[in-house]
């Protein structure tokens, strides 16, 4: 009880779906009448898969607070899952709160059941056509052959056609298995019988409206050649021409009922622990009791063109926020975009814990946070107010709840098993054509959101992943360097440095209206990474070659000449369909050609001029200069004036020359990286 108002849980699934629509607005208002208030704990799935999602959406029913709880209604047959209706009953038992089963099929220890009884209002129907109608030919098409339910209504019909003498044969039974394909077929049987049936007796409306369809499609006028039935009084029956006799549910008398027994239920000791509704024979159209009327099949069309000219919009509208929320960054974001699109006031609240960008692995032991971030939609001056509320509480002020008659409808938020909080919102009937269409819209909303904040998480996840595996290629590439390294130690450092200088010049390159287009900020990421391979054919060179501490003779300078190839070969070898093609191409040319010369003269292609692949022809200018400034076994470090002025006298023979000059422009920050290379190795 919450401010001496009652609290009547519904837990139900699916509560899009017409049937429970049908349901809930009159319950609300029966239970409003005598002092009580309704909230819906609605589950986006009725959980007969048991896959992920339907864990995660489980979780919806731990909301549930036997604090302020009185009563736990269940609609039974939308929750397909037994062991999610047990923990829903235990929990409610083990707190002393009453559980009423609407509908079910099974009989939970502990539980009060209130079932529909049918055998009335279906014996009525059919006597309905026997005696007022006075009809001898009359076909039935059942459900699923064995189906409990449509074997008990056709053993009623065969009954009654016995006991008033009227003659049946199994020809005129057909099993339609309650949809309207297998009908279909039950009626191309009947309409090739020497005679039509003065009437047919469908065990469901949704077979009924079949059949009235193909009747129409065969020229036959109905009620007056054939009359039609059906039973359960489903939504899409209103908009059926004719409109079907049928045995409905009164759902506003059936709401008062189940009022009663609430009360009935707290203020007695004892109580009956199985109660009975029945079914309400309501004949019409499409047996001549009610004349067709115009102005009913206007209203039904006008209202099905509203329907879908608002489904669209609401369709755009999604679309609308999918678009928006590709690119999150915060829970504020979240919100700010969602309030345009919620059909309700409520509220959003999300774990204390959940960041949009850095979102916490669910936990096996916790699932919504003691306290939540509570912020409401709908609400121009407060939308973005955070109201820290513990999660037992639902909401943060419930004076707002019992200042309005709609139903507080609760939802959970999660991306498959991982929950990040619940919504909260109000059902007002008022601000939309009808309850049931409002219903529908925030049904929709809630899984549009869920879905967008899943993608975005799964967008998260992927670029970890890819960041996690870009990092280990960039190990590799590192590991491969350091095998260099560990047999040459000039050439390891030789690496780094030629990596720092070749990041300046590009960098400075780029800038330049020649080589803007093709130096982009992605192809200069990809040479730098690619710049510690360049030597990596060494790996195949002799040792005793590599460290030679005097100059080496012919044949020794043609075996070292072999790394620009080996090295190469070793980059397609092992990066192929481990980097994408643009790196592996910038890498493979840059450690086959980076000795390659502007006039030809080099190896080991001999190419010249631009035929050399510019990221070659970068590294050669700084290979060159790292090894002229560099100590090796054979040689003291040259100066750098004595490197830039070697060379610059290369310029035109040896190197490209405007690459050259754009090198010799940034003199400066060279000098200054070699400085930092020297002092960092002293």
């Amino acid at each position: 009880m919450i401010q001496n108002k009652k609290i009547a849980a519904v837990c139900v699934a699916e509560m899009q779906n017409d049937d429970i629509q049908s349901i809930l607005y009159p319950l609300n208002e029966a239970l409003s009448e005598i002092g009580w208030r309704m909230i819906i704990f609605d589950s986006c799935t009725d959980f007969f898969l048991k896959n992920a999602f339907d864990e995660g959406e489980a979780h919806l029913f731990q909301l549930l607070n036997h604090d302020y709880i009185d009563a736990v209604l269940i609609m039974s047959r939308t929750i397909k899952n037994d062991e999610i209706q047990n923990q829903i009953i235990n929990r409610a038992r083990q707190n002393g709160t009453p559980v009423l089963l609407i509908d079910s099929d099974t009989r939970p220890e502990g539980t009060i059941q209130i079932s529909f009884d049918e055998s009335d209002a279906f014996e009525r129907l059919v006597l309905h056509l026997v005696e007022d109608h006075h009809f001898t030919r009359i076909n039935c098409i059942a459900g699923i052959k064995d189906n409990p339910i449509s074997e008990h209504r056709v053993q009623i019909f065969r009954e009654i056609l016995a006991d008033h003498n009227i003659p049946f044969d199994e020809s005129q039974l057909g099993y339609g298995n309650f949809y309207a394909q297998p009908t279909r077929k039950v009626m191309e049987t009947f309409l090739q019988q020497a005679e039509l049936p003065e009437a047919i007796v469908c065990i469901n409306d949704s077979m009924a409206i079949t059949v009235c369809d193909i009747l129409s499609e065969n020229n036959i006028a109905i009620p007056e050649q054939v009359t039609v039935t059906g039973f359960d009084g489903i939504e899409q029956e209103k908009c059926n021409y004719p409109r079907i006799t049928t045995c409905r549910r009164d759902m506003d008398a059936f709401a008062r009922y189940v009022g009663e027994i609430l009360e009935q239920i707290l203020q007695a000791s004892t109580h009956e622990t199985h109660y009975t509704f029945p079914y309400t024979f309501d004949p019409s159209e499409s047996c001549g009791c009610r004349q067709c009327r115009m102005l009913n099949i206007n209203r039904s069309i006008n209202t099905l063109y509203a329907q879908m000219n608002d489904s669209v919009n609401y369709n755009r509208s999604m679309n609308n926020m999918n678009a928006k929320m590709t690119n999150l960054k915060s829970i504020t974001d979240l919100h700010t975009i969602s309030r345009y699109y919620i059909p309700f006031d409520g509220y959003i609240c999300t774990n204390a814990d959940f960041d949009i960008q850095d979102h916490l692995e669910p936990s096996d032991d916790l699932v919504f946070t003691p306290v939540v971030d509570a912020k409401f939609c709908f609400d121009d001056l407060n939308y973005n107010k955070s109201l820290p509320i513990q999660s037992g509480e639902l909401i943060p002020d419930w004076s707002a709840f019992f200042a309005q008659p709609a139903p507080l409808v609760i939802s959970c938020l999660h991306h498959q098993q991982e929950v990040y909080g619940y919504t909260a919102i109000f059902a007002d009937r008022s601000r939309y054509q009808g309850y049931g269409y409002g219903l529908h819209r925030m049904q929709r909303f809630v899984s549009n959101l869920n879905n967008c904040i899943g993608m975005y998480l799964q967008k998260n996840n992927l670029q970890a992943s890819n960041k996690k595996l870009r990092d280990v290629q960039n190990k590799i590439i590192v590991s491969f360097a350091d095998l260099v390294e560990s047999r040459d130690t000039c050439t390891g450092q030789h690496i780094k440095r030629t990596s720092e200088y070749l990041r300046i010049l590009v960098q400075y390159m780029a800038t330049m209206p020649k080589y803007s287009e093709l130096l982009t900020k992605k192809y200069q990421t990809l040479m730098c990474k690619a710049a510690p391979l360049h030597d990596i054919g060494k790996i195949k060179v002799s040792d005793v070659i590599l460290n030679k501490p005097g100059r080496l003779d012919n044949d020794e300078f043609e075996k070292i000449k072999c790394h620009a190839l080996e090295g190469s070969e070793i980059i397609r070898d092992t990066l192929t369909n481990i980097e994408d093609n643009d790196y592996l191409q910038i890498a493979h040319d840059m450690a086959l050609f980076h000795h390659e010369k502007w006039d030809g003269s080099g190896y080991p292609c001999h190419l010249c001029g631009e035929e050399i692949p510019l990221c070659a022809r970068i590294m050669a200018i700084v290979d060159v200069f790292d090894a002229l400034t560099s100590k090796r076994i054979y040689k003291e470090a040259y100066s750098a004036d004595q490197a830039f002025r070697i060379l610059e006298e290369s310029s035109g023979s040896h190197f490209d020359p405007e690459v050259l000059a754009a090198f010799l422009t940034i003199r400066p920050e060279i000098e200054k990286a070699l400085y930092n290379n020297h002092k960092a190795q002293v």
